[in-house]
């Protein structure tokens, strides 16, 4: 019982670093979405190509920031 209870302890570890690690992802991509749209050199389907994210999700921060 003890050894089931570690591996499941350990799974729920891993998943959680797992979310963390794609958090910490998703709000650098963000914040290089944001310096970039704030720059106003790149088209937004620029942006979205060097930052990862989708053309939609840039047209969404742009109007956010407007």
């Amino acid at each position: 019982m003890c050894k089931a209870m570690e591996e499941f302890g350990n799974r729920r570890e891993a998943r959680g670093e797992a979310r963390g690690e794609a958090r910490g992802k998703r709000e650098t991509m963000l914040a290089t979405a944001i310096r970039m749209l704030k720059d106003g050199v790149l088209a937004i389907k620029d942006i979205a190509r060097y930052s990862g994210l989708s053309l939609a999700q840039v047209k969404k921060l742009q109007a956010e920031m407007s």
